[in-house]
């Protein structure tokens, strides 16, 4: 695999985020420099700015004499992470979703749509995934405050949620994954303030109770 110079570190960086999501580095294991350049045919200095890259951004960890591991989060850091989150979308929802016209309210249902439509035709969880993504984008869509947009995008469920992918990509059946954002949506256009925020709360609660199980059942 070539790379132009200038990109080595970048590359290398999406390089190890592939490996971590797609399972084949699993939290906890060792990252090793002199795998990933042989893997890629570079040196090893762009793969250090890779992994301090990753570092800044929660994926990747070194211990003093042990070396570099991808993160590995605990049940409670898992489930904390998720009820957070769903404070933080929560919060933002209820503060701006008396600001949606037509446009906003409009994106929001085709995103349910295309659930509906990708469910009755027995998609992969990796499309109900991207379909996740949208819908909570789109809940956020007319959020004035941008900090508290960012903050509930960025919170540590997503860190805890591309970390144990394999995982959460399994949580719910693609009838139950609808059946769930049927129910933050109904909140979402009945514009009340406190149930928007008491479903949310509880939409990642649950996931994030399931996570935690799932991962250190094992």
């Amino acid at each position: 695999m070539q790379f132009k110079k200038e990109t080595y570190s970048s590359k290398a960086a999406e390089f190890i985020k592939n490996l971590i999501r797609s399972g084949e580095l699993l939290p906890g294991q060792p990252v090793r420099e002199s795998l990933i350049s042989e893997k890629l045919n570079i040196s090893r200095a762009p793969i250090r700015e890779a992994l301090l890259l990753l570092a800044q951004q929660g994926l990747i960890c070194s211990e003093p004499q042990k070396g570099k591991f991808v993160r590995s989060m605990s049940a409670q850091e898992i489930y904390d992470s998720y009820v957070v989150a769903g404070i933080l979308e929560g919060a933002g929802v209820a503060q701006s979703v008396h600001l949606w016209t037509k446009k906003e309210e409009e994106a929001f249902l085709e995103v349910v749509r295309r659930l509906d439509e990708q469910v009755n035709y027995a998609v992969s969880l990796d499309t109900l995934t991207e379909i996740d993504e949208a819908f909570h984008s789109a809940l956020l869509s007319a959020c004035s405050n941008a900090h508290l947009a960012h903050l509930a995008h960025s919170s540590s469920s997503s860190l805890a949620k591309f970390l144990y992918y394999n995982y959460w990509r399994t949580l719910y059946t693609p009838q139950e994954f609808r059946e769930r954002h049927h129910v933050v949506a109904e909140a979402v256009l009945g514009r009340d303030g406190q149930r928007i925020e008491s479903v949310l709360r509880q939409h990642y609660e649950d996931v994030g109770l399931r996570l935690s199980e799932l991962v250190h059942e094992r």
